[in-house]
């Protein structure tokens, strides 16, 4: 039994056209042969652009998903922390001339890894909110101790007091990224933004990013 190829179907949509006597634009044809052809964007799609800390607030750019370097008015969007417990209701988010907007939540600050939603006409996403680069954290948490490197744990991981293993004060999620301030043994000692002193996280449950 004879296969139709792409090529061969096109080639007879394209035959039977000129039959008629249609011609194809050569760009259209081109795009029956070979599939260069996409869909257009759609104008009222909107998607997230960078977001970082400031302050005790999360800065972020959303555009439009057809146009994204350029300023638009966008639509009514309201955010969520979904990572928060005690959260208000979502919030209407109010953009400046370059599209960006401050999200405040005050609990977001104390977590590991902020998820936050968006929703509005034309956008409906999430993003996470790490926590800062290890100099920035130092600075912004007043450490006296440096900060010298950081950890993507790759399980969820209990957190302990100390080396002993038996003093579980909370955990660590898959995919969270921990600023550390060294390393001890089968430990990484790490800074949690809710805790003054260091935390420990075997390395087992870990991976040094840098």
């Amino acid at each position: 039994m004879r296969t139709l190829t792409r090529a061969s179907l096109s080639i007879g949509i394209i035959l039977s056209l000129a039959g008629c006597g249609i011609l194809l634009h050569p760009g259209i044809a081109a795009d029956l042969l070979f599939g260069t052809g996409a869909p257009p964007k759609n104008p009222n799609e909107y998607h997230i652009g960078a977001h970082e800390w400031v302050g005790d607030s999360i800065s972020v750019r959303v555009f439009r998903t057809a146009e994204p370097s350029a300023n638009t008015a966008l639509p009514k969007i309201t955010g969520e922390c979904l990572s928060c417990n005690l959260a208000p209701t979502p919030e209407e988010l109010a953009f400046n001339s370059e599209d960006q907007a401050i999200i405040y939540f005050p609990e977001a600050r104390q977590l590991i890894s902020a998820r936050m939603e968006l929703k509005g006409s034309g956008i409906d996403t999430t993003f996470i909110q790490f926590q800062r680069p290890p100099a920035e954290a130092q600075a912004y948490f007043h450490l006296s101790r440096p900060l010298m490197g950081r950890v993507l744990v790759d399980q969820l991981a209990p957190l302990y007091l100390d080396t002993t293993q038996d003093s579980v004060v909370t955990f660590a999620s898959k995919a969270d990224e921990l600023n550390i301030y060294g390393e001890r043994s089968a430990f990484y000692l790490v800074h949690h933004p809710n805790f003054r002193k260091p935390l420990y996280l075997l390395k087992s449950n870990a991976i040094r990013l840098y």
